[in-house]
């Protein structure tokens, strides 16, 4: 129908679920740009994805982290320890920080489910632990009982879960929830510049609306990267590069299947804030 009416792309939908019945019903006839990626499979042709994947985040997480602990720890290998709640999105980015973590030839101990994020039992969980660095995939509440239970000697990482929507530089209001924490001094994470980096040349580019919840905030930026996508890949089909407010973006074809990559942007809390770092 959508063909026969003369459309050259749909964009959407937004689901994994979505995208996933899609994906297995073969090529659809419209050129199409999901902007979620199925749980399994290839995907087909006259797609093309683009999700703000959690696993995304955890990987580039685990690659600076990596990174800057093996340049610490010559004589042995890096050591990371995950803690994870029950979330959906705690245990994928938790999954996807350890198989990356491996990859790059560092150990991972086995990840520490945590319940009700206390001090005391953060600080007993993690004990016996001799991590160089920590991943958390959950809430602010369990970085911000980390870095308290453990002080400042200890490498914290995480993905925009952690993000409280304290940034640097963005205009009063600009978030419902803002909540400032000093707690949360030098704990880093991996978000999109639209989120961190208000002051960078592509998010000023558009207007952003005051008083919007952080996730919704983020749905805003697909959205406005999404219609920046669907033009060029209209235009230029098989080559793309954008730097976008969601990430730098580029076109990749993997195994068949097409996808945006995308790349985020390193922040560290300083002074109570979401301060970007420039990566090296």
């Amino acid at each position: 129908e959508l063909h026969r009416r003369g459309f050259s792309m749909v964009i959407g939908p937004l689901t994994r679920s979505a995208v996933s019945l899609i994906a297995q019903g073969g090529a659809p006839p419209v050129f199409t740009l999901a902007l979620n990626q199925p749980d399994e499979g290839t995907v087909p042709t006259n797609m093309v994805t683009f999700a703000l994947s959690i696993e995304t985040e955890a990987r580039q997480a685990a690659t600076i982290a990596w990174e800057e602990a093996s340049m610490a720890t010559r004589s042995r290998r890096a050591r990371a320890a995950i803690l994870q709640d029950a979330s959906a999105l705690g245990r994928r980015a938790s999954s996807a920080f350890a198989e990356r973590w491996r990859d790059l030839g560092g150990d991972v101990y086995e990840p520490v489910d945590v319940g009700a994020p206390t001090v005391g039992r953060v600080r007993s969980a993690v004990s016996r632990l001799q991590a160089d660095v920590f991943f958390v995939a959950a809430s602010p509440n369990v970085a911000r009982a980390l870095r308290v239970a453990l002080g400042g000697r200890a490498t914290i990482y995480g993905t925009s879960l952690l993000n409280t929507g304290a940034v640097q530089g963005a205009e009063p209001g600009a978030s419902a929830i803002a909540i400032r924490s000093h707690d949360l001094d030098g704990v880093r994470l991996i978000d999109m510049p639209w989120q961190v980096q208000p002051d960078s040349m592509a998010v000023l580019a558009y207007p952003k609306p005051a008083d919007m919840h952080l996730e919704l905030q983020k749905l805003y930026a697909l959205g406005i990267d999404a219609f920046r996508l669907a033009m060029q890949l209209l235009d230029q089909g098989t080559e793309l590069e954008l730097d976008g407010v969601t990430g730098r973006l580029r076109l990749s074809a993997r195994g068949g299947s097409r996808a945006v990559e995308r790349s985020g942007v390193l922040a560290e809390y300083r002074d109570g804030v979401l301060v970007p770092l420039a990566l090296q």
